[in-house]
């Protein structure tokens, strides 16, 4: 089952969200649960009572809390950085005080179906099936961890260091190897420094920051890289 909220203090857009969901979960025939809210507050509320959601559809402009300041929230305070944030809004230039939050979409208002159907589906393709894993050996046993587990790889002459969400372990073999399957997660911010970029919160020209609240140099060679490839999430 997705969870999906959505939070907007206009009405009509929950009655348009819920005709253009129920179309989707009927085409696409997924197992959708949607909960509505019309303040930023409501769903704080709901989820510091322990629900969870998925994909929460935020509109970015409210009379009280407004949707910047509830995702900033979500991810430096409520440390939530699973929940993905699609932003709505009537207006066009938010882009970069949303970038710390870390949004995989943003829809302009009147939001059109098949905008949102594009953003559903990118949803489902990137993030509905993130339960992907890589795998290593260690004392001649291949393992698997989840790739969300994993900050950041690090390579040691011929081992890996994994450097993950309960402590940091290592293994023998590339790192390349490693993630063969699952580049889209990773990128290479320095030479043998795979990060995964889920867990970037925030960023500068020279240095990232993750979940963990851990800062990481880029290097100069690969500083143009980084820029453009998280200019592009």
């Amino acid at each position: 089952m997705i969870r999906i909220a959505v939070a907007d203090d206009d009405l009509s857009i929950h009655e348009k969200l819920l005709l253009y969901l129920s179309r989707f979960e009927m085409k696409y025939d997924y197992d959708i649960q949607a909960e509505y809210f019309a303040s930023c507050e409501e769903l704080a509320e709901k989820i510091n009572k322990g629900s969870r959601f998925d994909l929460i559809f935020l509109d970015i402009e409210f009379s009280g809390m407004n949707g910047t300041e509830f995702g900033t929230m979500l991810r430096r305070k409520m440390k939530n950085y699973e929940t993905q944030i699609v932003f709505i809004s009537s207006v066009e230039n938010h882009a970069m005080e949303l970038f710390r939050i870390r949004p995989i979409e943003f829809l302009i208002k009147p939001i059109k179906e098949e905008e949102f159907r594009r953003c559903m589906l990118s949803y489902m393709d990137y993030y509905g099936c993130s339960d992907t894993f890589l795998e290593y050996t260690l004392d001649n046993i291949r393992h698997r961890i989840r790739s969300s587990e994993v900050l950041y790889l690090e390579s040691d002459r011929k081992k890996a260091i994994f450097h993950t969400k309960r402590g940091i372990f290592s293994s023998y073999g590339k790192i390349s190897d490693i993630i063969r399957d699952d580049k889209e997660h990773f990128i290479c911010i320095s030479r043998g420094l795979y990060v995964n970029i889920d867990h970037i919160i925030d960023a500068t020209a020279k240095v990232v920051r993750l979940s963990d609240d851990s800062g990481l140099y880029i290097s100069r060679g690969c500083q143009s890289y980084v820029r453009d490839r998280l200019a592009g999430i």
